[in-house]
């Protein structure tokens, strides 16, 4: 948690659960995407000036990572396609 993570609390979770941010890691830009999406098509109000806070927070604090939960298999152990 860092700075502001109240305020981006408040905003997230008066709608649905943190949960749903937590689980995502999106560049700024897909965060704002996002954000449209919700405006337009789940009723979020317009953030005016606190939207540049709350994209600053998610993409300081759940943007891409390279690495997920386990590592990537080695080339040699993934499925090939079969012929028919």
């Amino acid at each position: 948690m860092g700075q502001n993570w109240q305020f981006i609390q408040a905003h997230c979770t008066a709608c649905h659960s943190a949960a749903i941010v937590t689980q995502n890691r999106m560049s700024r830009e897909s965060w704002q995407a996002s954000l449209r999406w919700m405006q337009k098509e789940q009723g979020l109000w317009p953030l005016g000036q606190n939207e540049k806070i709350i994209l600053d927070y998610l993409a300081k604090y759940y943007g891409p990572q390279t690495s997920g939960r386990r590592r990537n298999l080695p080339t040699h152990l993934m499925p090939t396609k079969k012929s028919k």
